[in-house]
């Protein structure tokens, strides 16, 4: 399986990417420092975009990977900005323990949305606002699913919950701005650890 529609050479990456990070983000970008993992619960497969929107140019494709041991493996990837939903990240690869030969990975910027962004989350309290003296929304179980990231801000990230399993519910103390079946809020501590539980 080919890993990316783009493929760089280890050199090229490196000085994409130290270029990338000396650039500012772009006007009208809220700034943020997070990870992320590329989503491997809807049947698209993560892209990245060259600019915020559906039909932008595909910078990069990250599938989600099958390694030696028959494990899936998704794609990392550093979220440094957010605009409505659609998130800037600057670089991507795949977790060099995973592979004996690791698959080329993208250095540069791009735009995924976030309904293609997921994680683990070590907080399990979802606050009102990015801010740990903010109201609570409500507890997630541990290592509860997500459906989508939302929006960031610096280390917190805003994002939605389905509000039941067939193992939980979780019970809001706030109401939620988005469908019935979901909560939102902000947490913090973002994982993108695939082979053991985040602690």
């Amino acid at each position: 399986m080919t890993a990316f529609a783009l493929t760089l050479s280890a050199a090229s990456t490196g000085v994409w990417a130290q270029e990338a990070k000396a650039r500012p983000a772009p006007p009208g970008v809220t700034a943020c420092d997070i990870d992320a993992l590329a989503s491997d619960h809807t049947r698209e497969v993560t892209t990245i975009l060259a600019r915020p929107r559906a039909d932008s140019a595909v910078l990069a494709r990250l599938p989600v990977l099958e390694n030696p041991y028959h494990e899936k493996v998704a794609a990392d990837l550093h979220v440094i900005g957010v605009r409505k939903g659609w998130f800037l990240v600057e670089d991507a690869g795949y977790p060099d323990n995973d592979f004996p030969k690791r698959p080329s990975v993208y250095g540069g910027r791009g735009w995924v949305s976030g309904k293609l962004l997921s994680a683990q989350f070590r907080g399990l309290t979802l606050k009102a606002a990015p801010d740990e003296n903010a109201a609570d929304v409500g507890e997630r179980g541990d290592d509860y699913g997500i459906t989508a990231f939302l929006d960031c801000k610096g280390d917190w990230v805003r994002i939605e919950t389905p509000l039941s399993t067939k193992d939980y519910t979780l019970k809001p103390k706030l109401p939620s701005d988005g469908p019935r079946a979901v909560v939102r809020g902000w947490t913090q501590a973002p994982c993108t650890n695939q082979r053991t539980t985040c602690g």
